[in-house]
């Protein structure tokens, strides 16, 4: 079952047998239903999740709005960074779109692993990197692209979710309405 995480950990540096086993150990595999809240507003995030089968979503609530922040399918990492690094409660939640099969792990074992096993620190930072990359892609699409280009970004780089992800949760992430959304996606049909 962590075959797909392994295979992304072992693209960026091979994993030796010890850490593998450490974290087959460490990970906990959960089944978690759709629309299951694993984080809420207030609460210390206290995992990271890695999808291995479903799709999740991040949003944060803002004049009593859902705003999508992210959508993380099989291999992607689910965690609110500012309240799992700081400690401290967070503003986001985090909830499954599909019904999930996940492997987490608790802070204080990923905080175990890093001291004990230095090799996996390099993984973890690439990794982490990835994600404070397609971060950085949300910000600069959102404050440099129109909204018609910022749906063609996403159909382009997100295919596979556009059949997923309900249409108003795709809108709010592009900052958009649903309205503005369906008037881009009618206007490019007949492009088409």
């Amino acid at each position: 079952m962590l075959t797909p995480l392994f295979n992304l950990m072992n693209s960026i540096r091979p994993l030796s047998d010890e850490l593998k086993s450490v974290l087959a150990e460490k990970l906990e595999i959960i089944e978690v239903p759709k629309k299951h809240l694993l984080l809420k507003d207030g609460q210390t995030c206290n995992y990271i999740y890695v999808v291995v089968k479903g799709l999740l979503r991040m949003y944060y609530v803002k004049d009593g709005e859902e705003i999508c922040s992210r959508f993380m399918h099989e291999t992607n990492m689910a965690i609110s960074v500012n309240s799992f690094y700081t400690r401290n409660p967070g503003y986001e939640y985090i909830e499954t779109l599909e019904p999930c099969t996940l492997a987490r792990i608790h802070y204080d074992s990923l905080q175990k692993i890093y001291t004990e096993l230095d090799a996996f620190n390099y993984t973890a930072r690439v990794i982490t990197e990835m994600y404070f990359i397609r971060s950085e892609e949300r910000l600069y699409l959102i404050r440099k692209h129109s909204a018609e280009q910022r749906y063609l970004y996403f159909i382009e780089h997100y295919p596979e979710l556009l059949q997923r992800v309900p249409l108003m949760y795709i809108a709010t992430y592009l900052g958009i309405t649903l309205e503005t959304l369906s008037r881009i996606r009618k206007k490019l049909s007949v492009k088409a």
